[in-house]
């Protein structure tokens, strides 16, 4: 059994990781485009443009990967409970076979 959820709490801490990560850029890129702003003020468009682009590539980037890592680890955890619960049941079967060779 623990061999099933081995992986599970890894899948949910990158899950819970990547949209961090993708708000860190965010914050990178729009302390980029402040820093551009506080230079050359608020003639050039194209300067700021550069870190608001940062800004959200790295938030679309964070979701991209923890999307798809919620799901995979709403699935692991389906999986590996149904299969748990077909062991159980499998194993009280045995159990009560041999109890029963025993008693006879």
């Amino acid at each position: 059994v623990p061999q099933l959820e081995k992986y599970h709490s890894i899948v949910k801490v990158f899950a819970a990781i990547a949209p961090l990560l993708g708000l860190l850029g965010t914050v990178v890129g729009m302390i980029v485009t402040f820093q551009a702003l506080t230079l050359f003020g608020t003639g050039d468009p194209k300067l700021m443009a550069g870190g608001i682009s940062q800004a959200l590539v790295t938030t679309m980037l964070g979701l991209i990967v923890a999307i798809p890592l919620v799901f995979l680890h709403s699935i692991l955890t389906s999986w590996s409970g149904t299969l748990i619960e077909i062991l159980e049941e499998q194993s009280a079967g045995l159990i009560a076979r041999h109890a029963e060779k025993i008693k006879s």
